[in-house]
């Protein structure tokens, strides 16, 4: 398998992962959602801080090209 196969791969098994965790907050009310955690993260300045450096990597290593 070469180098970008693998994170491809690497990536879809993120993104499944995330969805099938979506999917058991949304189906058990005590758990929290993509939405109310990110909410909860920019109560604070810290939070907000973290979010922002996420969304800059995310957009630095799949949307700068």
């Amino acid at each position: 398998m070469s180098g970008t196969a693998a994170g491809v791969a690497g990536v879809v098994c993120l993104l499944l992962a995330g969805l099938a965790l979506e999917a058991r907050a949304r189906a058990r009310p005590g758990l929290a959602t993509a939405a109310q955690a990110v909410g909860a993260a920019m109560r604070t300045t810290p939070g907000r801080a973290t979010v922002l450096l996420t969304w800059l990597w995310l957009g630095v290593h799949f949307l700068a090209r």
